[in-house]
């Protein structure tokens, strides 16, 4: 699963102005309101949203899309 670091780091591989802090709370939001539920396989459910964010990162989302996901 990505980290916190990592997506930010990867955004701003593409978009160096990028707000870090707007991402790092998107990322604690998400841990935050589903950190206790997991998924059927039993691996943690916010692994979902954040791999998907990453997904939008290998397509060069701009950053309101990457939160968004």
């Amino acid at each position: 699963m990505m980290r916190q670091y990592e997506l930010v780091e990867r955004v701003r591989a593409y978009t160096p102005d990028v707000d870090e802090d707007r991402l790092n709370r998107a990322y604690v939001f998400t841990v935050q309101m589903h950190g206790a539920q997991k998924r059927a396989s039993g691996d943690p459910y916010f692994s979902h949203p954040v791999e998907v964010a990453g997904l939008m990162t290998d397509l060069k989302m701009d950053e309101d899309t990457i939160i968004t996901a």
